[in-house]
């Protein structure tokens, strides 16, 4: 099958901190291989820690870009 290609916008995701509203949740190193996967994170301005299911940040995303149609007339 021949390849396809699209223009996409790239967004790097990260999460707050709940705890002090300022830092950045960064995954630890580890995951813990239950079911769901967990992702234990800690905080780099407060130290807090927090773990997330099927996700981990910072990560990044993509959006495809729908060029406008010309109006043909």
């Amino acid at each position: 099958m021949p390849e396809s290609k699209r223009e996409v916008k790239t967004y790097n995701v990260d999460y707050i901190c709940d705890e002090c509203g300022k830092g950045k949740m960064k995954l630890e190193g580890s995951c813990l291989t239950s079911f769901p996967t967990q992702y234990p994170h800690i905080c780099d301005n407060c130290g807090a820690s927090m773990t997330f299911t099927k996700t981990y940040y910072p990560h990044v995303i993509y959006e495809k870009i729908d060029k406008p149609k010309m109006n043909q007339t």
